[in-house]
């Protein structure tokens, strides 16, 4: 490269054109997909609080006048609370079994060392990767020949499956990033190898925990596809706001808006007072130390 043409030697000017450039590139981009991600939700909101009328309006209404609490209210007094609180039973009990053993498993791939290490850890992962439609009809299968359909355990035990893997892989993450210089002093003191996790590496663990969790929680409270398969007549609350697709030749546009509005409350709720947690969880999620 010629030497006119280095960084060093580019002119103050050329320096100064590119660096305000540069940053409304970026403002521009970030504002983009700030209307990529929002736009949806905000349609969702403006359409629940918005009167028939005005829903099927050929122009659109950006924003709904007057503001009506009509759909949410139908929404709320045609939803099955029992589907509401048999997605609070599985989803609690499946995220708690996993972030139990989550640290369990992860402890024992980074601090015992074999041959088969990685392949675990591969396997692992690729079976978190793997798509829900892929493995539905072994679950389907194996759900109908153990007497599990329409089983709140048989629900537990595949997001237990789906879910362990995801608490796994972000434990190890943390893991790694620990210095293992406590316990072995606690080694040399006398402790055996899981009073140190207990004693030494469980409570230093807890934020991760809590993130790990927190990331779990929200994949299984969204999760559609194999709710609406293996509970067919026990269904779940997604399923059950994915019921209100289905209103023959007139949809309801706004009982549907209010229905997943309701349905997004919780896990938005988690996003906005955990953000922090949460970017620990996913960075960890990707390999980040």
């Amino acid at each position: 490269m010629a030497a006119s043409d280095s960084p060093a030697n580019a002119s103050p000017l050329t320096i100064g054109l590119i660096g305000p450039v540069g940053t409304w590139i970026g403002r521009i981009l970030l504002i983009l997909a700030l209307a990529i991600w929002v736009g949806p939700l905000y349609w969702l909101v403006n359409t629940a609080l918005k009167v028939k009328v005005q829903i099927q309006s050929a122009a659109p209404v950006w924003f709904p006048d007057p503001i009506t609490l009509e759909n949410i209210e139908w929404v709320l007094d045609n939803l099955d609370q029992g589907a509401f609180f048999r997605s609070l039973r599985v989803v609690s009990i499946s995220v708690g079994i996993a972030m139990f053993f989550g640290p369990l498993m992860a402890y024992a791939l980074s601090r015992f060392k074999t041959r088969w290490n990685g392949q675990l850890e591969n396997w692992i992962i690729s079976t978190r990767m793997t798509p829900p439609a892929a493995m539905i009809m072994p679950y389907y299968f194996l759900a109908l020949h153990t007497g599990l359909m329409n089983n709140e355990l048989g629900l537990i035990i595949v997001y237990v499956a789906i879910n362990l893997p995801l608490a796994v892989w972000i434990m190890l993450a943390f893991l790694r990033s620990m210095p293992d210089d406590a316990e072995e002093a606690a080694l040399i003191d006398g402790c055996g190898v899981w009073q140190a996790f207990f004693l030494i590496v469980l409570p230093t663990l807890k934020q991760s925990i809590i993130s790990g969790g927190l990331l779990v929680l929200i994949l299984a409270w969204n999760e559609f596809f194999i709710a609406f398969v293996l509970m067919s007549s026990n269904i779940t609350f997604p399923v059950q706001v994915g019921s209100f697709l289905a209103v023959g030749l007139n949809p309801e546009y706004g009982h549907m808006a209010a229905a997943g509005l309701l349905l997004s409350l919780p896990p938005i709720l988690i996003a906005v007072l955990f953000r922090k947690s949460l970017l620990t969880g996913v960075h960890a999620f990707s390999g980040g130390k």
